[in-house]
């Protein structure tokens, strides 16, 4: 691995090394980088292969999962890639390297085998499902979801084209392919904005239906933009850490697999689910946890089969730290519809270890100095549990941080959730420290309880850690110096005049009008009063008094691809278009509000009360592209139920500037439910001055 902020994706793939053991009978292979692709003179062209290939990781089974199938276009042999000279772990994702400014090209081919367990495949009017549909879907990218044009027969990152593997058959005709359909390849060409934030982002398929079948399979790999030497030690008291920091990323994936070898893609919470539960701070396995029989509940029997918990496709490996400074995790959670509690655990301390936090979804986290750590808990969407940084006192009084350290112990990652941050071994104080000989930890996720009327994500060891830096920079310090753009992405001019000929090619559409001042849109989260089995999303706008704008509301609904919720007009001159969102979960359980095409932020309550200190807006450290929504307290079956106080729910606003016209979606982005339903169509249009 390179050192940090070198030369970041200067990793190749590598073949497996000698395991790591740490106790009788139970060996760990070091954690491998995921293959990267980098661009090379403002370019990224390669051919990428929707696929059935096996996953030789998950002994004692060699599953059939789905993967992409990557090499540049230069090196292809018509629609495929050659043959490697020994089986690659495609499952474990790849790495695709940009910087700002560049073009990623991909000439995208679907070679996926029918599906034979979808859900929705099964419902009237969703047959087509079967023949397994696919695209693309740069999660999280600030870039156009643009149509062809005459003179560019392209996409760009947008969801509403579909790519059939003719070999599986055509789709009767039926109006819910709710996009353009194509048959075996479709071409992709995505601009980055020169603007465009360095960060850590993802990519993966977006079928509505079959969103949930593809990911669990193992569609999906990481995109990272620019270096992470952007935004991290930007002061000069941090020149001399970079080249003692090394940089690791980790895509977490699970997959269950039956007792006969087969991929259970239509994923059950209950896959693992004990008779007792495990106690507090106890996991049901390393990297895995065996399936149980469930049909006295009512359920399926799995025994004999696992659910498999992975980083990069490798089921508990170890991760040895060996530079002086530590690491900086790049994390993502690749998971359909898990959650996870992570934490880094000290068992000779029996504590959980600090970690410092530097980025959330794709973007640096630098809130002004002074922001409380409940402060730093409610405008990053309550994903960490804030704690004081140890040791900032003995920070260099010459050269004081710019931004306010966000330290953590824990990080709630839902479906989607990125996160990066600096790991490096600390003593019983948390202060930072020359491990001794031996030091260990497990990174861990402690189980996720999503509601009483949700699942249970179990607990599962994920990875072994092993302190092997046993040198110390050289006046270490004690936080790592972030400059975010989130201010920058707040009031996104400069994104937006880099998009703006992409925004022209799109017209305008004169039914499309601004909010009225103060006025907010707000969003429900719930199952359709009609079928209490789907998801579905609701709307209406409201005024600056809280009230419901009347002939505004729509009620709770399973997605319509055909009729855009919201449309929203971008500014005179492509300037930015702001707005505020109310999303509100009404049901038992909790939900994951993702939109494509932007970054938002949690809008505090002393902001929304007007108590925020002027000047000093919290919001400005943190920008996201999803946000749990935590299940309402009581049982509300419909809005009106909510209205007349049947429950309590716990709204979350969120300001989001528009900046990129063209269509695309918002919704649950826990996948069971997105595919359930919990999705909805908005509609940005350029300004009509």
């Amino acid at each position: 691995m390179n050192p940090l902020l070198t030369r970041l994706c200067g990793v190749r793939a590598a073949s497996a090394v000698a395991g790591v053991c740490l106790a009788a009978h139970v060996c760990a292979a070091e954690l491998q980088e995921p293959p990267v692709f980098e661009s090379v003179n403002g370019v990224l062209d390669i051919l990428m292969v929707a696929k059935a290939a096996s996953v030789p990781t998950l002994t004692p089974f060699v599953p059939t999962g789905w993967v992409y199938e990557i090499c540049l276009r230069s090196v292809s042999i018509a629609d495929r890639c050659p043959s490697a000279a020994a089986p690659l772990n495609y499952y474990g994702g790849t790495n695709l390297h940009l910087n700002p400014g560049d073009t990623l090209r991909i000439h995208f081919v679907n070679a996926l085998p029918i599906v034979t367990d979808s859900e929705h495949a099964n419902e009237p009017g969703f047959e087509f499902l079967r023949l397994n549909p696919t695209n693309i879907h740069t999660h999280g990218m600030l870039v156009s979801p643009h149509y062809p044009t005459e003179g560019d027969p392209s996409y760009g990152d947008n969801v509403f084209v579909l790519t059939f593997n003719s070999a599986n058959g055509k789709p009767a005709v039926s109006p819910h392919v709710h996009s353009v359909v194509r048959y075996d390849y479709t071409d992709y060409t995505i601009q980055v904005p020169a603007d465009h934030p360095s960060g850590f982002f993802w990519f993966h398929p977006h079928a509505h239906g079959l969103a949930l079948n593809q990911v669990s399979a193992g569609l999906a790999g990481i995109i990272t933009v620019g270096s992470v030497q952007d935004y991290v030690c930007i002061q000069p008291g941090c020149s001399g850490v970079p080249g003692k920091i090394d940089v690791r990323n980790l895509i977490l994936k699970d997959m269950q697999v039956r007792a006969d070898g087969t991929v259970q893609d239509q994923e059950d919470p209950d896959f693992c689910a004990p008779a007792t539960p495990p106690a507090p701070g106890t996991s049901l396995g390393q990297g895995s946890c065996p399936g149980q029989d469930e049909t006295v509940a009512g359920g399926s029997n799995f025994s004999g089969g696992r659910w498999y918990f992975t980083i990069d496709g490798q089921p508990f490996p170890s991760v040895p730290i060996k530079a002086p400074g530590g690491e900086i995790w790049r994390l993502t959670n690749a998971s359909g519809s898990v959650g996870y509690d992570l934490d880094l655990w000290n068992p000779g301390q029996q504590r959980q270890m600090v970690m410092q936090v530097l980025a959330v979804d794709g973007v640096a986290v630098s809130p002004p100095p002074g922001t409380q750590p409940q402060q730093l808990a409610e405008i990053g969407g309550n994903k960490f549990d804030p704690v004081p940084c140890p040791g900032l006192q003995s920070q260099n009084p010459s050269d004081p941080l710019q931004n306010e350290p966000l330290c953590v112990t824990r990080l709630h990652m839902m479906p989607s959730s990125r996160v990066e941050v600096w790991v490096t071994y600390r003593d019983a104080n948390d202060a930072i420290a020359i491990p001794p000989a031996g030091a260990a930890a497990i990174l861990r996720t402690a189980g996720v309880n999503t509601g009483p009327a949700g699942d249970n994500w179990p607990a599962v060891d994920l990875a072994s850690v092993h302190f092997n830096n046993r040198s110390a920079m050289a006046g270490s310090a004690a936080a790592l110096s972030v400059k975010g753009a989130a201010s920058d992405l707040k009031k996104p001019t400069a994104l937006a005049a880099d998009l703006r000929a992409a925004n022209a090619a799109v017209a305008p559409d004169p039914t499309c009008t601004s909010l009225p001042a103060g006025h907010m849109r707000r969003i429900f989260f719930n199952a359709p009063a009609s079928n209490p089995d789907a998801f579905g999303l609701g709307y209406e706008e409201i005024d600056e008094n809280g009230e419901a704008v009347p002939g505004t509301f729509q009620d709770v609904a399973q997605f319509d691809p055909m009729r855009p919720t919201v449309c929203v007009p971008l500014g005179p001159g492509n300037a930015p278009a702001t707005e505020r969102w109310q999303v509100v979960n009404l049901a038992g359980e909790d939900h994951n509000f993702h939109i494509h095409q932007v970054h938002f932020r949690v809008v505090s309550a002393a902001e929304l009360a007007g108590t925020a200190v002027p000047g000093q807006v919290m919001g400005d450290g943190v920008l996201l592209d999803n946000v749990p929504l935590v299940h309402a307290d009581g049982v509300c079956n419909t809005v009106q139920d909510w209205r007349n106080g049947a429950c309590t729910a716990h709204p979350a606003v969120v300001e989001i500037p528009f900046t990129i016209a063209g269509d695309f979606v918002y919704h649950c982005h826990i996948l069971e439910h997105e595919d359930g339903g919990m999705m909805a169509r908005i509609r940005v249009r350029p300004s009509r001055d």
